[in-house]
C-alpha cells in the first residue's frame, strides 16, 4: 500500500500540469510541501517549489519547458517539482489558490513578486536559492526571472540549478542551456 501511495504522490509532485478544481478537495500548501520533503528526503533530491497561476502566460512556459521531452529526465532526476497556486482571480470558478499558499509565500519569500516564482529547497524545506535574482547586490522583488528567457533571466536560472544542485552535471547544464537559448527570442545571454 506505501508503494502505490508513494507512486500516486511521486505522480502529483512531479507533474507541473496538475491543478486543483475546488478548495475543497486540495491538501494545504504545507502538507504537500512536507510530502515533498519527505520525497526528496527519501531520494536525495531538493525541491523545486513553483509559484502559480492558471493565467500567468510564464508560468504556462515554464510548465511546457519542465515538461518537455528533453528536459523532463534532467529535471525528475534532480528535484521533487511542487507547484502551488497563488494569485487566482476572485472570479474565477475554476481555478483556486492552494490553500495555505499565501502563509507558505510568506515564510519563503515576499509576495509582492510577479509569477511564476520558483524557489529549490533543500530536502528539509529550507530555502536554497530563488528566482528573484540580486541586483547591484541586493534583493528586489521587480528582479524575478519568471521563465527564463532573457540572457539575464537564462544566467540566473542556471546559478539557481548550479546552487540547487550541485550533481547537475556539465551535459545537463549545457542541454538545458541550449534549449532555453534555442527557445529564447533574446539570443544568446554571453
Amino acid at each position: 500500500m506505501k508503494g502505490i501511495q508513494a507512486l500516486v504522490l511521486l505522480c502529483l509532485l512531479a507533474s507541473p500540469g496538475v491543478r486543483q478544481t475546488s478548495r475543497s478537495d486540495s491538501p494545504t500548501a504545507q502538507r504537500l510541501l512536507k510530502n515533498a520533503e519527505a520525497l526528496a528526503s527519501s531520494q536525495h533530491k531538493t525541491i523545486m517549489l513553483i509559484v502559480s497561476a492558471s493565467w500567468c502566460v510564464e508560468c504556462h512556459l515554464l510548465e511546457s519547458f519542465l515538461n518537455h521531452p528533453s528536459m523532463r529526465p534532467i529535471f525528475h532526476r534532480h528535484f521533487v517539482t511542487l507547484v502551488v497556486e497563488y494569485g487566482e482571480r476572485s472570479d474565477d470558478t475554476r481555478h483556486h489558490d492552494t490553500p495555505g499558499a499565501d502563509q507558505l509565500i510568506d515564510y519563503l519569500h515576499d509576495k509582492d513578486t510577479g509569477l511564476p516564482l520558483m524557489v529549490i529547497l533543500d530536502s528539509s524545506g529550507t530555502p536554497i536559492v530563488d528566482s528573484v535574482r540580486p541586483v547591484y547586490g541586493r534583493r528586489n522583488n521587480h528582479a524575478n526571472i519568471g521563465y527564463p528567457e532573457t540572457p539575464t533571466g537564462i544566467r540566473w536560472f542556471l546559478e539557481m540549478l548550479r546552487r540547487g544542485a550541485p550533481s547537475l552535471t556539465s551535459n545537463e547544464i549545457e542541454t538545458i542551456e541550449s534549449w532555453l537559448l534555442q527557445h529564447s527570442k533574446y539570443g544568446h545571454p554571453n
